[in-house]
């Protein structure tokens, strides 16, 4: 029977199939050494070991967010450094440069005399390729133990140890403390940049100190009229007599001119001269009785004016004086005005 190259070429695909696998797995998501160890922190169940297998599965079906999460699990469970390379990996899939330089220097840091020369060689070049598309940003606070956020992911309090690797780009950054207000700052960061970033952070004001004096200013005082009663009827009578007086003036004024006339008349009117004598006399009388009258109500109107007070007066002072009090009465004969200071 003859076996020709047909049966010899579908064993060298095979082959070459099988070692494809192989690389790419090695390459890309680590291998059965990189496992962590059963048993290391999971009470013997292996929980660590199969979040790592869970992991590689995922990378292997692309699904780099998964795996991700997988291999942190499994980093938790047990820390061994070589889940790092695999942490570094899926990072860098997902565009994570900050993160997967941060695993790939760990990796090394941590694995050290362990890990061979050619994956050390491999990992050398990942960092490399990586260095020119992060940031080194050194991140202060203006009060201590602030936390810090980047985009507004937790990174640590302040004073941090080192400064912060971040991805090229606009990246925010954010510090909170209780008592102060949140302080942030966006920044545009280029690859290889290494900037400061200084978060100032204010106390929040509280009622415990001293009042801050008002800003606005003083509301005016009005001062309420306080003039008695008494000083504004007497005001009014005075007005009201002077007024009268006036007319009656007039009046006597008019009638003596009347009298005149008859007195001029030839041969003379007795009756009518008499008449007119006796409305002069009368309306003479009147008018000086009014304008006495008047004149007294000035003074009494004067008096109450002025010793009205000008202003409410506190009522707490002790040993007040006595207020003033003044009256007025109009008789026959005048106006009585009586009072006590």
């Amino acid at each position: 029977m003859k076996t020709g190259s047909p049966f010899r070429g579908w064993m060298l695909g095979l082959l070459l199939s099988a070692g494809a696998a192989a690389f790419a797995i090695d390459a890309h998501a680590g291998d059965a050494k990189d496992a962590p160890a059963a048993g290391a922190k999971d009470d013997g169940k292996g929980e660590a070991s199969e979040r790592f297998r869970a992991g590689v599965q995922f990378y292997k079906d692309h699904d780099y967010e998964a795996a991700l999460v997988a291999f942190k699990r499994a980093y938790e469970l047990d820390p061994n450094y070589r889940v790092l390379f695999n942490l570094g990996q899926a990072s860098q899939e997902l565009n994570d440069y900050a993160s997967a330089l941060k695993a790939f220097r760990e990796y090394l840091e941590e694995g050290g005399a362990e890990i061979d020369k050619a994956r050390r060689a491999k990992v050398d070049g990942f960092i490399a390729a990586l260095t020119p598309k992060v940031g080194t940003i050194t991140v202060t606070t203006s009060v201590p133990g602030a936390e810090i956020s980047v985009d507004d992911a937790p990174v640590g309090t302040s004073p941090l140890d080192a400064p912060i690797i971040v991805n090229a780009g606009r990246r925010k950054f954010g510090a909170t403390l209780k008592g102060y207000t949140p302080a942030s700052r966006v920044e545009e960061i280029a690859g290889k940049d290494e900037i400061e970033v200084t978060l100032d952070l204010v106390a929040i004001e509280t009622n415990t100190g001293p009042a801050k004096p008002d800003p606005r200013p003083p509301a005016p005082v009005v001062v309420a009229d306080t003039t008695p009663v008494a000083a504004w009827v007497a005001f009014s009578l005075t007005a009201a007599t002077g007024i009268t007086a006036g007319i009656m003036g007039g009046l006597a004024i008019a009638a003596r001119g009347s009298l005149d006339d008859e007195l001029a008349t030839y041969p003379g009117d007795g009756a009518a001269i008499t008449s007119a004598g006796s409305k002069v006399k009368t309306f003479a009388i009147t008018t000086d009785v009014l304008t006495g009258l008047a004149a007294a109500g000035a003074v009494t109107t004067l008096v109450l004016f002025l010793v009205a007070p000008g202003a409410p007066e506190d009522a707490s002072k002790p040993d007040e004086a006595p207020k003033p009090e003044t009256s007025f009465f109009v008789g026959p004969t005048g106006v009585l005005f009586q009072g006590t200071f």
